[in-house]
C-alpha cells in the first residue's frame, strides 16, 4: 500500500511543479507586456492592453476540464500521448497561465 502512495505522491509532485515552472516562464511574457502597454506602464498601448487584458480574463475564467478536452491535439503534439502525468503538464500548464500573469501584472 506504501508503494502505491509513494508512487502517487512522486506523480503529484511531478505534475504540480512541473506545471507551476512552466506556468511562471511562459506567464511571465504576457505579465511583462501587459505591464508596459497599461495606461499607466512606461509604453501605453491601448489596444494592444486591451486585447491581452481580454485574453487573459476569458483563459482564466474557462473551465479545467473544458480546457483539457480542447488541448487533446496539442497534447499529444507535446507530449505524444493524452493521458497520463506528462500529458497532463500540457492543460494544467495552459490554465495556470493567465493566473500567474495576472499576479505578476499586480505586483
Amino acid at each position: 500500500m506504501s508503494e502505491i502512495i509513494l508512487e502517487a505522491t512522486y506523480e503529484t509532485l511531478f505534475m504540480v511543479i512541473g506545471s507551476t515552472f512552466f506556468a511562471v516562464v511562459l506567464g511571465f511574457i504576457p505579465a511583462i507586456i501587459l505591464t508596459l502597454t497599461a495606461p499607466e506602464g512606461l509604453r501605453p498601448n491601448k489596444a494592444v492592453y486591451q486585447v491581452l487584458d481580454v485574453i487573459v480574463n476569458a483563459f482564466r475564467s474557462f473551465p479545467f476540464v473544458i480546457l483539457m478536452v480542447l488541448v487533446i491535439p496539442l497534447t499529444r503534439a507535446i507530449a505524444g500521448k493524452a493521458i497520463g502525468t506528462t500529458a497532463a503538464l500540457v492543460p494544467l500548464t495552459i490554465s495556470a497561465i493567465p493566473f500567474v500573469a495576472r499576479v505578476f501584472e499586480s505586483s
